[in-house]
């Protein structure tokens, strides 16, 4: 296991923050601000810089805590907890410095955390004004920490969203499902203003919320947390080596393509494409799924005059990795998709006339493609205007994700999609933050490594309440939502495992709840606009797993027994009887063998139970188990069934009623 990195260092793409130096006058951490709420009921840990030696007093309702500025500059004052206050925080030092803090509360805080369907924000979700508009008056206070990415742990975070009231003029840019979530439990009346921290990034992987520690203790991921070490003592030296490997791998992987970045190529066959944007919203249908290596080509007419000037040549966000030629020479690579990219062009590489452009990109997951905007791209002359390169290039798709034999070489420090880098920007600098709850949308990016997602997942867990210093933190997952192509066939995607490994992580941990949402998606849409539905499911999650309230979670299996009248599966949390909306059969139920040959089946809901037909062939039955699978099982409460396999008893005993 590998120790926290410690050094500090200069690198493209990674947030460094400064330290402030020894002399500078008394500070707060800026997670601490006006109209924050501290969780009630636990010691209040407040934190800052200041003069070396310097004595710093914090006072809070009738209360205050000493401490001494250490060698460093840094202090830390830990307040008594509090079960209900509100007033102003006052922040001294002994050399006169002052700080001030208005309108402090002690409520319930909760931080939400994951990926893009976390990320999302009000305004680009359905109904944004009215949404603003109503949250106007609820007794909830956000805080949104700016996506930071770095190779070492660091000691402050960049709020983008300081403390504010919910209302129209701070939520526009929150968290849609969280703030869903916390109007769900204001409504229920928890006693408490609710505070909100965001932390998430599209595209995350788990990976990269897990702790160097957390994550290195974990045999497959040793050798990443090593090279993210490397990474962080020299940035340079690192990433040349992964340019390289990387384009070993791509010869290797796609040896068809290896003269597409000639200057003489004839790519007059190459079909055409408008860029930038994501291939998958191009309008191609083969491209709507693909991920894998796809080459652009342009052709771009230059005077004599534009082709002496020194140029940079500017192509924005690319996701994922890419390699650039400019005339058949290299001229440039990215490994992190986040990076705008902007390489310099040699002198002499530029001729009048023609000039070729060629751009590979390499996609793992999710879009691919250049997704700046238009502006972006384009090449910057000293001397004369820019010159526009975004509109139609030529495109080539080459070796298939499900064609590679070995994956590219990972990259660590590639945010998203790296390890333990979000952690290091967004989750380390809250140390010492008290929280009632944490609500984890997140998953979508490993759907192709779901049969680890599980483990990593109880990693998650332990090492999350272990930081927060509470065994018992309430988690709440929100499994993943119907996405993806429907089929008349059973299948066996990655989206319906890695649901599983959310079910069965929650089912095992008593302080976790699964949010249920596969009826929620929206099969060509990974980010589903609606998040209130999705707010209010993991609202009611956590005031059942939080606040102990008495409300049935979402059925969820308990056993499948084979008998002599059919295969009957009964249901935990039913209530009051389940019932299959709009059909006198129950949807989406399977059979399979013991060979993993599956078929769909009749199923008829009885009070808690399911009735299958009789199949002595049968080993296994699933439920929902597809992308986006045709559900209309719901509990009495109007929560649905949850996606399963489990396996099938085979017993003389019936489990009827």
């Amino acid at each position: 296991m590998r120790s926290h990195i410690v050094c500090r260092w200069a690198s493209v793409g990674l947030a460094i923050l400064p330290i402030p130096a020894l002399a500078d006058p008394l500070s707060v951490n800026p997670l601490f601000s006006d109209h924050m709420v501290v969780q009630r009921d636990r010691p209040i840990a407040i934190n800052g810089h200041g003069p070396v030696g310097a004595t710093v007093t914090v006072r809070f309702a009738g209360t205050s805590a000493r401490t001494v500025v250490d060698a460093a500059g840094r202090w830390q004052a830990t307040l008594p907890p509090f079960a209900v206050a509100q007033g102003d925080m006052e922040i001294t030092d002994s050399t006169g410095g002052l700080v001030p803090l208005t309108d402090v509360v002690t409520g319930d805080v909760f931080l939400c955390s994951g990926q893009s369907n976390m990320d999302l924000a009000v305004s680009d979700t359905s109904y944004p004004r009215r949404t603003a508009d109503e949250a106007e008056g609820y007794p909830v206070r956000i805080l949104k920490i700016r996506r930071t990415s770095s190779a070492r742990p660091e000691p402050w975070a960049t709020p983008e969203i300081a403390w504010a009231p919910v209302g129209p003029s701070s939520l526009a840019g929150f968290s849609a499902a969280c703030w869903h979530m916390a109007r769900t439990m204001a409504d229920a009346e928890v006693g408490a203003p609710i505070g909100l921290i965001q932390a998430s990034w599209g595209g995350a992987s788990i990976e990269d919320w897990l702790s160097p520690e957390a994550l290195g203790a974990v045999p497959a991921y040793a050798e990443a947390e090593r090279l993210l070490t490397d990474y962080a003592e020299d940035p340079g030296a690192a990433n040349a080596e992964r340019i390289r490997a990387t384009e070993d791998w791509a010869r290797s992987a796609d040896p068809d393509s290896v003269r597409y970045s000639d200057v003489d190529f004839d790519d007059a066959d190459w079909q055409e494409m408008r860029i930038p944007g994501s291939w998958e919203r191009s309008g191609v249908q083969a491209l709507a799924g693909f991920d894998g290596v796809m080459w652009f080509r342009q052709r771009l007419g230059l005077t004599a005059d534009q082709a002496g000037m020194p140029a940079v040549l500017r192509l924005g966000r690319i996701d994922e990795r890419d390699q650039v030629w400019v005339n058949g020479q290299a001229v440039g690579a990215t490994m992190v998709g986040s990076q705008a990219r902007a390489y310099r062009l040699p002198a002499g590489l530029l001729k009048p006339g023609d000039n070729a452009v060629v751009v590979r990109v390499i996609d793992e997951r999710g879009s691919g493609g250049l997704l700046g905007r238009p502006t972006d791209l384009r090449l910057d002359l000293d001397g004369a205007p820019a010159i526009d390169l975004a509109g139609t290039w030529r495109y080539r798709t080459g070796a298939a994700r499900r064609d590679w034999v070995a994956e590219p070489p990972f990259v660590p420090w590639a945010a998203p999609g790296g390890v333990s880098t979000m952690w290091n920007g967004m989750i380390a600098p809250l140390e010492g933050l008290s929280l009632k709850g944490v609500a984890w949308y997140q998953g979508e990016s490993n759907a192709a490594e779901a049969a680890s997602y599980g483990q990593l997942l109880a990693v998650w867990a332990r090492s999350w309440r272990n930081f927060f210093n509470d065994p018992d933190l309430s988690l709440v997952v929100a499994q993943l939502p119907g996405y993806g192509p429907r089929t008349a066939e059973p299948s066996d995607g990655g989206w319906a495992r890695l649901r599983e490994s959310q079910r069965l992580a929650a089912a095992a941990d008593p302080h976790m709840g699964l949010a249920v949402l596969i009826d929620l998606g929206v099969s060509y849409d990974i980010h589903p606009a609606h998040k209130d539905e999705a707010g209010k499911r993991l609202g009611r999650e956590m005031l059942r797993v939080a606040y102990g309230r008495d409300i049935l979670a979402g059925p969820s299996p308990i056993a499948a027994v084979s008998g002599e009248s059919g295969i009957v599966v009964r249901f935990a949390h039913a209530g009051t009887g389940l019932a299959a909306y709009g059909s006198h059969d129950a949807t989406a139920f399977e059979l399979c063998d013991a060979e993993g040959v599956c078929r769909f089946v009749p199923a008829q809901a009885e009070g808690d139970l399911v009735r299958l037909p009789a199949d002595p062939n049968a080993r296994q039955v699933r439920y929902a188990w597809q992308g986006s699978p045709p559900v209309n099982l719901y509990g009495s409460t109007g929560l649905p069934v949850v996606p399963f396999s489990i396996d099938i008893q085979t017993t003389a005993a019936s489990i009827d009623r």
